[in-house]
């Protein structure tokens, strides 16, 4: 099993949605996977209170399923692990969030930080790249403007072959098409 660990620079930048879309691309890559909720952002119980009707429980693992998505609270973490996924991916919430699990994050296969160009989104980016154990980490940057790219691939010094941009994914269990998954994943 491959884990991938996904942070945000900052809170609502748009972590979830980013691990959501992750597992769509699995899932259509025909990979068995699994979303664990690592932060306490809250998602799941949000989740479940919005659709109540929708959100199924699997009573032998105690995962929600949501629009065939797996769903597991870090509580459930042994028991995930134990179901034979290919991948799981695993929502740290955000780098800035004082209960931020830095170890578990930076211990993952596979690890995705997501970040914003906005004014007040860039300096947590750039505080990020200061830290020397964020070096192997790939980034990925929503709602930029294909005309800024090459600009924001630029600002990101040394972590530009490691930066990549994210489709627009107004509702995250709905897959936008997105070759740039894949290129994290290391299937391109």
């Amino acid at each position: 099993m491959k884990t991938i660990g996904i942070a945000g620079s900052q809170s609502r930048i748009g972590t979830t949605t980013q691990a959501l879309q992750m597992i769509l691309c699995l899932q259509r890559l025909d990979y068995k996977v699994a979303y664990i909720e690592m932060g306490n952002q809250g998602y799941l119980t949000d989740l479940k209170d919005l659709f109540l009707d929708e959100v199924q429980k699997n009573e032998k693992t105690g995962s929600l399923i949501f629009q065939e998505v797996e769903l597991y609270g870090s509580d459930d973490i042994v028991t995930a692990n134990e179901q034979g996924y290919d991948y799981v991916v695993k929502d740290y919430g955000a780098v800035t969030d004082p209960d931020f699990q830095k170890l578990s994050f930076l211990d993952q296969d596979i690890k995705i930080m997501v970040g914003g160009i906005k004014a007040n989104e860039v300096v947590y980016a750039e505080n990020i790249l200061k830290e020397k154990c964020y070096e192997r980490v790939r980034y990925i940057f929503s709602f930029v403007p294909l005309h800024d790219r090459q600009n924001v691939k630029r600002s990101m010094r040394k972590q530009n072959v490691s930066t990549y941009f994210a489709s627009y994914a107004p509702d995250p269990f709905i897959y936008e098409e997105n070759e740039v998954y894949e290129y994290l994943l290391g299937e391109q």
